[in-house]
């Protein structure tokens, strides 16, 4: 029996309730499977995943903000036979832990810890840059608005590939190259929101910013400029 296989029989309590929380179980059986021993690995958030990854042998850290959490995960590792030899716990906020971390580069990464904004972006931000290429990094919950921010970017981005999903919530994002960030917005058109306004000014915003946005809008704007500097200067 696999140790996630085990784990979904006997869930164990991590988090100081009685029932499980943790990542969907085709998440931890993905990580069983892909992390060896001697890879470099991080998390944010704690638990199941946690052990997982201390049982794979990999160098692992895991950034949570719960000394108790911790002190909880490496119990059950006791009371499994799990080492931890190779497990270091960074307590904290991972908006803290993350600035202050001493970087390395790293094999295999997991987004999971505190999901309001800007804390999935934060994590992306300060880990991005230290993923090996050819390293995942696995968004868990990327159904939130939060964590779909981060999907989208690296979805539209040359830098990194979207693989296939490991389950109806986590997505799994490889790194292709290094990228250099350089504050221009490169989504595509269909990922515009005009939430913000209301409902009749969306059809509104949304047209007319696809409109402008294609070839043949950008061609209108060029044409149209003369016209538009001739008539500033009549009185």
């Amino acid at each position: 029996m696999s140790l996630t296989d085990d784990l979904r029989n006997a869930p164990p309590s991590l988090h100081g309730r009685q029932e499980f929380w943790g990542l969907a179980w085709e998440a931890l059986d993905f990580i069983e499977q892909t992390v060896k021993p001697g890879m470099a690995t991080l998390e944010t958030g704690a638990g199941a995943s946690t052990i997982v990854f201390a049982a794979s042998g990999s160098e692992h850290e895991t950034v949570t903000p719960s000394q108790a959490e911790a002190d909880r995960i490496l119990a059950e590792c006791e009371r499994r036979g799990i080492s931890t030899e190779n497990l270091t716990f960074r307590i904290g906020s991972s908006a803290d832990v993350l600035r202050d971390w001493q970087p390395r580069p790293l094999d295999f990464v997991l987004i999971d810890g505190a999901h309001a904004f800007p804390y999935p972006t934060l994590d992306w931000w300060f880990l991005h840059p230290h993923v090996k290429t050819g390293g995942l990094v696995l968004l868990d919950d990327a159904y939130m608005p939060p964590v779909a921010a981060v999907v989208e970017h690296c979805r539209t981005s040359g830098a990194w590939r979207m693989e296939e999903a490991i389950s109806f919530r986590t997505a799994v994002a490889r790194k292709l190259a290094d990228e250099v960030i350089d504050g221009e917005w490169k989504g595509s058109i269909r990922s515009m929101n005009f939430s913000y306004l209301p409902p009749a000014q969306r059809v509104v915003a949304s047209t007319r910013q696809r409109f402008f946005t294609t070839r043949l809008g950008l061609k209108v704007v060029d044409a149209a400029q003369p016209l538009l500097r001739r008539s500033r200067r009549l009185p």
